[in-house]
């Protein structure tokens, strides 16, 4: 098994479109993305407003758009997955959350004029994006001077990211990579944005039900696990991998950035 290459254009986001169409329900319901400290710690981050108007960027089944929702105006949640938004409006509804809309779009190609949010959500995505920078260069144009770009998603130290990544292309092919806060910074900071706040999360993982939440066929499962057995010892020493109670479990990582374009930036 070998991590594949970044795609880019329109076989990245019909491998998107495929995975999570397969998996929308399942991320309605996940613990994983509704979980609400973790959803309270990218709120707080946000430094959301009441009279805020934002956008939450490939919202999936829209747990931050819904959780941002309570703070501000008016939100609107975006994804590529038709399926995806199909079960946010389904969440938006039973929760009678009414100030938030879902459309669908592509992060590289934002259907909004420059400078229409106060605030630009992203979390558990950003991996999945074939071409990060324009993603990037769309939220820094839609965002007005002063804004906010928030961003939470999966970032493992250096030693354990190249070898994990296998482990996330063969959970969901449409992973494409992983990085580091160094990273984050300087392609940030490469558009024109000043980089407020990073900070890399610790958490444990259970891998089992992440692997069931993408419904992993059975013969993956046991591959991926055969893959874990073989680990180099600076890999295991990162991932302190461990079997309690039938479930199998190892540290993971996400970095939560704040951004900000300057008041000062043009269009």
């Amino acid at each position: 098994m070998s991590p594949r290459g970044e795609p880019g254009g329109l076989a990245g986001d019909q491998d998107s479109r495929t995975q999570f169409s397969r998996v929308a329900e399942a991320y309605r319901s996940s613990p994983t993305h509704s979980d609400p400290v973790s959803l309270a710690r990218f709120i707080a981050l946000a430094e959301l407003r009441p009279n805020h108007v934002v956008l939450d960027v490939a919202t999936g089944a829209g747990h931050s758009a819904l959780a941002a929702a309570a703070h501000v105006r008016r939100v609107v949640g975006l994804d590529i997955t038709p399926a995806m938004l199909d079960q946010a409006r389904r969440l938006a509804a039973e929760r009678e959350i009414r100030n938030v809309e879902f459309v669908e779009g592509n992060a590289e190609a934002l259907p909004f004029a420059a400078q229409s949010f106060d605030r630009v959500l992203v979390r558990s995505a950003p991996h999945h994006f074939g071409q990060l920078i324009p993603a990037l260069a769309e939220a820094y144009r839609v965002l007005r001077p002063g804004g906010a770009f928030a961003v939470s998603d999966c970032s493992p130290p250096p030693v354990v990211r190249d070898w994990l990544a296998v482990v996330e292309v063969g959970r969901d092919p449409s992973h494409v990579r992983s990085r580091a806060l160094e990273e984050w910074r300087a392609l940030l900071q490469a558009i024109g944005f000043t980089v407020e706040h990073a900070e890399r999360i610790e958490q444990e993982k259970d891998i089992l039900e992440w692997f069931e939440i993408a419904r992993v066929s059975e013969a993956t499962r046991r591959q991926l696990l055969d893959y874990y057995e073989g680990a180099p010892q600076a890999v295991r020493g990162q991932l302190l991998p461990q079997w309690r109670e039938g479930r199998f479990y190892h540290r993971y990582w996400h970095a939560l950035i704040r951004a900000r374009r300057p008041l000062d930036a043009g269009v």
